[in-house]
């Protein structure tokens, strides 16, 4: 069990320090930024009780908009992606899987529901932040690019992340 909160709070820190000293820095074309700290709800095991993966995506959104200077955005969009997590899991579960005890991953899940499981939480992830960040919907089509080409971009780096964690 320590070895688990060790290992869960080794990737918290890791996926700050990345996020705030790197891919906060990242704009392709302007409109694709990178948001991997969301890979820290999606590795949470199954068993773990939805207050808790709300608080730690406050938490996480918190610490992020205090680095970031995004007042509330990112707490806002993690702990929606905290409350929605666990449903997520359970839509991409094959029948014959144990869904209480699972860690999200593309060991237990296989690759291609671990890939929606991904994209689909990714890319409610950036509809949310990046509409609160616009606030309106009167420049669409630049709201649209940031959603899609960070939720590819994120997706891609997750998905990269997750070949280095399993191995």
């Amino acid at each position: 069990m320590f070895h688990i909160v060790l290992s869960r709070a080794g990737w918290f820190v890791a996926l700050l320090f990345l996020q705030v000293l790197i891919f906060n820095h990242v704009h392709i074309f302007g409109y694709a930024t990178p948001l991997p700290y969301i890979y820290f709800l999606l590795i949470l095991p199954s068993s773990t009780p939805r207050w808790l993966y709300i608080l730690l995506g406050f938490f996480m959104g918190l610490v992020i908009d205090m680095f970031t200077n995004t007042p509330g955005m990112a707490a806002a969009s993690m702990s929606l992606l905290g409350l929605l997590t666990p449903v997520f899991i359970k839509l991409y579960l094959s029948a014959d899987q144990d869904e209480d005890n699972i860690e999200p991953s593309k060991r237990s899940m296989e690759w291609g529901p671990f890939i929606r499981y991904v994209l689909t939480a990714v890319v409610l992830y950036c509809i949310v932040f990046f509409t609160v960040e616009a606030f309106t919907f009167f420049d669409f089509p630049s709201l649209l690019l940031n959603i899609l080409g960070s939720s590819l971009l994120t997706t891609l780096i997750i998905l990269a992340m997750e070949l280095i964690r399993t191995k």
